[in-house]
């Protein structure tokens, strides 16, 4: 499923830190809303038992001024007394009133009617009745409505635990429900920010695969990045240079090709001319005549070495983007190794006589069955490499051993070496690392480029050894013993 993207890279990272923050938004007003409806009934709760408490206070004093004065009252007949109990009278009605108004249960409400009733009735008594006295049944009437307001307030308390602890189980259960609604929302707002970084990656990861891609040579896939507008654009872009690239790496190709086999003609007419004067062909030479000769057959050994390498260079990279130079067709045949390496040297036995350099070798009798050509592109180019390097009355040294599987070829010369830091790029095509003065050692920095391919065709490996003097390189590959 192809995924739509905002028009802008900008546009996705707002989008994305929106979305991300959401929920914890939703959580955060969500929380607010039930800590505010928390705390106006906690405000409501403690207004409501404020008021029972100070109304159930009244009633009890009232009922006590009430009483004191009454009795007071039939004693001294003192009409000061009369009018403190009726003041008393209509406080303790409007604290009954006060109550009755309260949210509060009917049972309550009906147990203060009677209440009042009752009081009522008292008062009505005392009042209408000046020249009585404060007998018994008066005194019982008070001590039953004083214990009646007792219970009223016992009542009341009642009522106040109940909801304290109604509204702490609210609490605890609002607590809960705010928990499991953070335990919730919290692994959605990481599933977004994950779902946002992955849309923000995957095109940057495409791009970075894609450099990648050209920065191999490998210019046959499409690029196509599928991500905001302006990424869109620059994997356009991308692709754009990927055709320009490859555009310009088929006309290299093509002039390798043709600049090789354009030089490989009258190269091969020199050659077969030298070859006709060293061998007396025009006339016998003399002995400035004969090294004129030998130079002129030497270099032009030398420059048609160079032409193979750039063809062999192109055909690598013709065939394949990525290596498919390992998967041509084999030419697999059986050989000694020893002759191979004894071919390989006498190719540059003049080279080498001239340079004076001490060729040692220590070549195990092993008869390969392998692509001898691959294994003698690596040889040569090793080997030529070590005969350029070595200074006169240098050394060569070149041993073969095989143990299980793998054959090891080693070959140390005593040349000025190859530094640490030109090691990683030394079997990159074209590379020359740090060339000697002398022009004559000049190349074309394919020879471990193409030994490195010819060793991976064949399964093996390329490798360079740390030395304190000169170039250490060893060759593995497996082994194959003839089969007679």
């Amino acid at each position: 499923m192809k995924i739509t993207y905002p028009k802008s890279f900008l546009k996705l990272l707002l989008l994305g830190f929106t979305l991300a923050i959401l929920p914890l938004l939703v959580a955060f007003v969500n929380a607010n809303i039930y800590f505010e409806k928390l705390t106006k009934q906690s405000l409501f709760n403690m207004s409501q038992a404020v008021e029972t408490t100070r109304t159930s206070r009244i009633l009890i004093e009232e009922l006590a001024v009430m009483e004191r004065s009454a009795r007071q009252y039939f004693v001294l007949h003192d009409p000061l007394l009369l009018a403190n109990y009726v003041n008393s009278h209509g406080r303790f009605s409007n604290a009954v009133n006060t109550m009755q108004s309260l949210p509060i249960s009917k049972p309550l409400k009906l147990q203060l009617s009677t209440f009042s009733a009752q009081e009522i009735t008292l008062f009505t008594l005392i009042n209408d009745n000046e020249n009585a006295s404060f007998d018994k049944s008066m005194v019982d009437a008070f001590t039953q409505l004083t214990n009646q307001a007792y219970k009223i307030t016992e009542q009341n308390n009642r009522i106040i635990d109940e909801e304290s602890a109604l509204f702490k189980t609210k609490v605890t259960q609002t607590q809960r429900l705010l928990f499991w609604q953070t335990l919730t929302l919290i692994p959605l707002a990481v599933l977004i920010a994950g779902l946002i970084t992955w849309m923000i990656a995957s095109p940057i990861r495409r791009m970075d695969a894609a450099i990648h891609q050209l920065g191999k040579g490998d210019y046959e896939l499409a690029i196509e990045i599928n991500g905001p507008g302006d990424l869109r654009l620059l994997g356009e872009r991308l692709n754009w240079l990927r055709i320009a690239l490859k555009n310009l790496h088929q006309q290299k190709q093509l002039f390798l090709q043709q600049a090789s086999h354009e030089l490989k003609t009258p190269l091969t007419a020199i050659r077969e001319a030298s070859e006709l004067l060293n061998d007396g062909v025009a006339g016998k030479l003399n002995q400035t005549q004969s090294s004129v000769v030998n130079i002129l057959r030497e270099n032009s050994l030398r420059l048609q070495k160079m032409i193979e390498n750039l063809l062999k260079y192109a055909e690598i990279q013709f065939n394949s983007s990525e290596n498919e130079f390992n998967l041509l067709e084999p030419k697999i045949t059986q050989q000694s190794l020893k002759t191979l390496v004894s071919e390989v040297i006498n190719t540059y036995a003049l080279t080498i006589s001239h340079k004076k350099i001490n060729v040692q070798t220590s070549i195990e009798d092993l008869v390969l069955t392998i692509d001898i050509q691959k294994l003698q592109t690596i040889l040569d180019n090793l080997i030529s490499n070590a005969i350029k390097f070595t200074p006169a009355n240098g050394r060569i040294i070149i041993l073969a051993r095989h143990r299980k599987s793998l054959v090891t070829i080693e070959i140390k010369d005593t040349g000025p070496g190859i530094k640490e830091n030109h090691v990683i790029g030394a079997f990159e095509p074209f590379y020359r690392g740090e060339q000697p003065k002398s022009s004559l050692v000049a190349g074309s920095g394919l020879g471990l480029f193409i030994a490195k391919e010819a060793a991976m065709a064949l399964k093996g490996e390329i490798k360079i050894i740390p030395s304190q003097l000169g170039a250490h390189f060893i060759v593995q590959i497996p082994f194959t013993p003839s089969v007679n």
